[in-house]
């Protein structure tokens, strides 16, 4: 992923600071999940730690570079909730690592997710630390809700608030992940994490989906009877938990969109499909359209209120059907 295009502003804000030598000890980034926080904070490591920096930015070629990528690092510390928390005892042994000298330098850094999720033990440890820096040592803390963090920690550290990744820049930086432009698109829309893409991305499950959505919508276009057979038998068992059949939801609003764009003369994102969105263009008006949409949004209430799947899809095609 293209860090700088997602957070333009505080990767630039980092790379002030180091270039002017004014980098503090402790550093809080706080925003949406999957804002990018994560890899903003091991990229920031990476030029922390860089032999060979380029232009004020990590090699990632070098020794230490590719140290922190496997996260094999001696003098990285990562630390994660222990089940539904950080415990006391996960940063006493970030403490008394912190005591000792860096294994290959004087430098020490330490990563910190959910820091939200702390007891307040764990709290009021990690406060004392920001207090007392050992050595040259560089803090990194994640959060999500930066509203439940103590303010005495809050005021020890420099506070980055990290925007929502647009769908634009998602997009492309799956494109450049070597993802067709159909699947980017509709990853794009599906989610606005930059994790979560990644990791629908990288799960053959997601490929699978849409090949099944688009051969779907093809049936339909050519024999809605076979369609309905086919949402019937074989969706349950792809879409098989909730986070899936509401991204099954997702997939049809998203076509259901284009479908619309393309009935008002706006562009349409879908470009592989263009033929098969004019078949359905040609089928509806665009009350009909506009009506449809609607009723995926009430199917999608419905998954959350635990209404069996098969069902809703039966209702929502039926709906689909009398338009057409």
């Amino acid at each position: 992923m293209d860090i700088k295009a997602i957070q333009p502003k505080v990767t630039s804000l980092i790379q002030k600071a180091f270039l002017n030598q004014k980098l503090t000890h402790a550093y809080l980034f706080s925003g949406e999940p999957g804002a990018g926080k994560k890899d903003v904070a091991f990229w920031m490591a990476k030029r922390y730690f860089c032999l060979n920096t380029i232009h004020n930015e990590p090699c990632m070629k070098c020794t230490e570079c590719k140290r922190i990528d496997s996260t094999n690092h001696p003098d990285l510390h990562f630390i994660e909730p222990d089940g539904q928390s950080i415990k006391i005892e996960q940063i006493r042994s970030l403490q008394r690592e912190f005591h000792f000298k860096g294994v290959e330098s004087d430098r020490k850094c330490y990563i910190i997710e959910h820091v939200d999720r702390m007891t307040v033990q764990a709290a009021n440890s990690l406060l004392k630390f920001l207090e007392e820096p050992n050595g040259i040592s560089l803090a990194i803390l994640l959060t999500e809700n930066k509203n439940r963090m103590l303010d005495t920690i809050i005021s020890r550290v420099q506070v980055y608030n990290f925007q929502q990744v647009s769908s634009d820049v998602l997009y492309k930086n799956l494109l450049n992940e070597g993802l067709d432009s159909d699947a980017a698109y509709l990853l794009s829309n599906i989610t606005k994490s930059v994790t979560r893409g990644k990791e629908l991305l990288e799960e053959e499950w997601f490929l699978n989906a849409k090949d099944l959505f688009f051969n779907t919508l093809e049936e339909f276009a050519n024999n809605p009877f076979r369609a309905v057979v086919k949402i019937q038998t074989e969706w349950p068992e792809v879409f098989s938990d909730k986070k899936k059949q509401q991204i099954s939801m997702q997939l049809f609003a998203i076509w259901f969109q284009e479908v619309l764009y393309y009935q008002l003369g706006r562009k349409v994102s879908l470009i592989e499909h263009t033929q098969l969105i004019e078949h359905f263009r040609n089928r509806f008006l665009t009350n009909d359209l506009v009506t449809i949409l609607e009723e995926i949004l009430t199917a999608k209430e419905k998954l959350r209120s635990n209404t069996n799947y098969v069902l809703v899809l039966e209702q929502l095609l039926q709906k689909v059907s009398v338009a057409a």
